[in-house]
């Protein structure tokens, strides 16, 4: 995966592309992250729903599940990432209206690496780190930028695309245990 394989997101849904937080959640299904985070979901649930503040859809990809929250940012937060990453990992991409933009790895429980997709140089995390080498291939600055360098891409396709990368890839906890690959 790379960033242009995120292409077709802006145009999918004009005003979801424009704030969201989306989190890959490895290893679990739709059902189990709601469970984690003691979300019911609405059976009644309808896409007109799915716009309303506070609204979370999840659904199941390849290796785990996927949470959308349009306009939201719950997926960012150490209160969501902690249990929803408890025995796995969990990557959120966050975009909103103002372009604040934030990336969160978590695994096993604690935030690994966190930075804005726009200034990937500047990171944080208990393993800040940890994804260079995805973030290398995918074309990041992995040192800070200026506004007047040279644009390297979409900084959230890349950030689309990273989440993918280190869901699939074999992830080592800093507390040594190994949590497979998919």
């Amino acid at each position: 995966m790379n960033a242009d394989d995120y292409a077709w997101f802006d145009d999918h849904d004009e005003s979801l592309a424009m704030a969201f937080c989306i989190t890959f959640v490895r290893g679990v299904t739709p059902q189990e992250a709601f469970d984690r985070l003691g979300i019911t979901a609405d059976p009644e649930a309808d896409i007109e729903n799915f716009l309303d503040e506070g609204a979370v859809a999840a659904s199941a990809v390849e290796g785990g599940a996927i949470l959308i929250e349009p306009n939201g940012f719950a997926g960012i937060q150490e209160s969501v990432t902690k249990p929803l990453s408890a025995g796995t990992v969990t990557a959120s991409v966050f975009l909103n209206v103002n372009a604040h933009q934030h990336f969160v790895y978590a695994a096993d429980g604690q935030v690994v690496t966190r930075f804005e997709p726009d200034y990937p140089g500047s990171r944080s995390g208990t393993d800040e780190d940890r994804l260079l080498a995805h973030m290398v291939e995918l074309g990041m600055p992995t040192e800070d930028v200026d506004d007047d360098d040279e644009e390297w891409g979409d900084p959230i396709h890349t950030a689309f695309a990273l989440a993918e990368r280190v869901l699939e890839a074999d992830v080592r906890l800093a507390s040594g245990h190994d949590l497979g690959s998919m």
